[in-house]
């Protein structure tokens, strides 16, 4: 692709249109994307890219996947929508294959349309199913957009301006993540102690005390992909216990196989109560769920307006396309399929990091990895300009991906292949190059996403 984006009339008249009429966040260039075949996606002018985000994070076998493409059409033949009133086959042997997947006693689904409504089913059933009052979230934790789900997201001041007085007054950001890399100490493990301690003192002092859910993700990713000790997380699960809460882990960023397991919790040997999913494990669609156990759905079984079932809740069309896609994730092994190819794609990230000073670190697991872009290794001080740089230029070398602030996401669809990561890195590299040398970047960064800095500066 030529350095310089060239787009054609009917290309600048949609990103025309689409800004004059449609309601959204978009990146610059406003590129206009008309079909996706594997871990690329085209614009209307036919220029190919790297998807390096699956979408929202929702494609896990890519765009236009053949078996995928042929359960659709068998459905939009048959059967696409019903009321939430009933079941149908493809629901339900979701749910069983589903629960195969889990620990413990995980095995009872209610289906939700959204990730945020996910969650917001889980905090239901922790409340309902304890009595409590507060729900603790983690600070750094997104949870989704609607106003409960909100209430408990930390990221991103400008996402949640204005929205205070509607937010649910019951709940507390006081979990203190595992943030090494900018832990106030150097040791791991003394950092693991202290943010504990904290996050238990924390919980004392700014709650009720009447306490129904610890909630966060097992690895936060828009948070700064905090990837936390097996013993944070087991601490975590103690300190839950010892306030008689739920344990809630969202993995509607993590599941299915991205991280190198099925789940991102695997690795822990922690197991929680209530369990989120949605993006990966919808294909795309709008399918998306909240997993418990027989014991706890009892217990918040008419209470708090579970179960909860919205309008398109397990609509038979996404149940079979989610259902077909776990087969198909289970089947090929994409969860060790992501570890082996996640080695490689660790290995090539970290030459970058060994040729260039702005990316202070890499974090992640598997086929999920994050650029931490900085002003220099030492200080570690964010550099939001340099990452809308380095997202930019990536574009015009046929890569998009998103970058919030100074994280630059890594997460292409689990169908890729080495040669293709091979092939990403080197246009990363050509991309980072160009943002160190400072090309120019026609870009506001306040315009460049939801969570981005509000300072309204421009680079170029």
């Amino acid at each position: 692709m030529n350095d310089v984006f060239e787009f054609s009339n009917r290309h600048k008249d949609l990103m025309a249109r689409d800004e004059e009429y449609v309601l959204g966040w978009r990146y610059e260039p406003q590129v206009v994307f008309e079909r996706g075949e594997g871990v690329r996606i085209f614009d209307v002018d036919g220029n190919a890219y790297y998807d390096l985000s699956s979408g929202m994070m929702s494609l896990t076998l890519g765009h236009a996947h053949p078996e995928l493409v042929e359960t659709i059409k068998d459905m939009a033949d048959r059967f696409i929508h019903q009321s939430a009133w009933y079941s149908n086959p493809w629901c339900i042997e979701f749910a069983e294959l589903l629960a195969t997947t889990l620990p413990g006693d995980l095995k009872v689904l209610n289906c939700a349309v959204t990730g945020s409504e996910a969650n917001e089913i889980a905090m239901r059933m922790a409340l309902g199913a304890t009595g409590g009052f507060d729900i603790c979230s983690m600070v750094r934790g997104l949870h989704g957009g609607s106003l409960a789900a909100e209430a408990m997201t930390s990221v991103g001041g400008a996402r949640r301006r204005g929205l205070g007085p509607l937010t649910m007054p019951a709940r507390s950001n006081c979990i203190v993540p595992a943030f090494y890399y900018r832990a106030p100490v150097d040791d791991p493990d003394q950092w693991d102690e202290i943010s504990l301690r904290m996050t238990e003192e924390l919980i004392e002092y700014t709650t009720s005390q009447e306490v129904g859910a610890l909630m966060l993700e097992p690895i936060a990713v828009p948070g700064g992909m905090i990837v936390p000790s097996k013993r944070w997380l087991q601490g975590i699960r103690e300190i839950a216990d010892r306030w008689g809460a739920l344990l809630i882990f969202d993995e509607c960023q993590l599941a299915p196989a991205r991280t190198g397991t099925f789940w991102g919790f695997e690795p822990y040997d922690v197991v929680p109560d209530i369990v989120t999913f949605g993006k990966g494990l919808s294909a795309g669609f709008a399918f998306c769920g909240t997993v418990t156990t027989p014991e706890i759905a009892e217990r918040s079984r008419g209470t708090k307006g579970l179960p909860w079932a919205g309008t398109y809740s397990q609509d038979p069309l996404p149940s079979a396309v989610a259902l077909k896609q776990l087969q198909i994730v289970l089947r090929d092994d994409l969860a060790g399929h992501a570890a082996t190819a996640g080695a490689f794609l660790e290995k090539r990230l970290a030459e970058l990091t060994e040729k260039y000073e702005c990316i202070g670190d890499i974090r992640g697991r598997g086929l999920y990895r994050m650029m931490d872009i900085v002003t220099d290794g030492k200080s570690k001080e964010p550099d939001a300009e340099m990452g809308e740089a380095i997202r930019y230029h990536a574009m015009a070398e046929g890569v998009t991906m998103i970058v919030v602030k100074n994280y630059a996401r890594i997460c292409p669809p689990t169908i890729v292949t080495e040669a293709e990561l091979d092939d990403i890195v080197g246009r990363l590299d050509t991309a980072i190059a160009r943002a160190v040398r400072g090309e120019p970047v026609p870009t506001n960064l306040s315009n460049s996403s939801s969570l981005a800095t509000n300072d309204g500066a421009k680079r170029g």
